[in-house]
This record gives structure tokens, sequence and C-alpha cells, in this order.
């Protein structure tokens, strides 16, 4: 029997679900959605990808765990802001040019008012 754990760094969630569920080895990572107040498609891929870290932190990992990322935008226009952001994160916390996998997407519809990106993450701990 695997393992289940269910991992809360005490962000708010904006539903019936747990920011990470870490089974076996691998930690999934619920779709992160900014702060409030962050306006521009960089505070909200940073606020994001900060979220993120506090729940791969939680779970014992590092940034640098982290394997496979999907990235949901509201506008594609967003891409290139968005990536060089996230590009800058990573660098920042020890995973420079070791980058996860990852999908970009734009989408109809983000669940908030005024939410550019959410992310998703797979990790390997």
């Amino acid at each position: 029997m695997v393992d289940i754990d269910y991992v809360n760094p005490g962000t708010p969630v904006a539903g019936p679900y747990t920011p990470g569920v870490k089974v076996g080895d691998f930690l999934f990572v619920s779709g992160q959605g900014p702060a409030a107040g962050t306006d521009t498609i960089k505070d909200q891929t940073w606020t994001v990808l900060e979220n993120i870290k506090k729940v791969v932190e939680t779970a014992g990992a590092k940034v640098s765990n982290i394997v496979k990322t999907t990235v949901f935008l509201s506008d594609i226009k967003n891409f290139g802001k968005m990536n060089r952001t996230y590009q800058k994160f990573f660098d920042e916390n020890g995973a420079t040019g070791k980058y996860p996998a990852r999908t970009t997407v734009q989408v109809a519809n983000l669940p908030a008012a005024g939410m550019l990106v959410e992310i998703e993450a797979i990790v390997v701990i």
C-alpha cells in the first residue's frame, strides 16, 4: 500500500482541494493562482511560483526537484513575459539550466477575475 500525504503549507485555497498530495516519491502540486493585488503577468507568475515553492518545501523538497509544470495562460500573448519570469525564478532557486519539462497553454478562462496565469507542478522527492 502506498502512503498518501496531504500537504498544506497554510496558504489559502479557493475550493475543496489540497495544495499538494504526496504519493510515494511524487508530489502533485495543485494549480496555484496569484495573490490578490498582483496585476501584471510578471508579478502573477512570480507569486504563483512562490506559492508552489511553499508547497514543495513543506513536503521536504526543493524547487530543483520539480520535474514537470503545466502553465495555463489567459492570453498566450503573455508567454514571453511569463517565460522570462519563470526562467528567473528557477535560476534563483537552484535550477539554472535544469528546468522542468513544461507544457504551456492558453485557456478560455481562469477561476478568478483578473487571473492571468495558473501553474501546477509534479515533483520528485
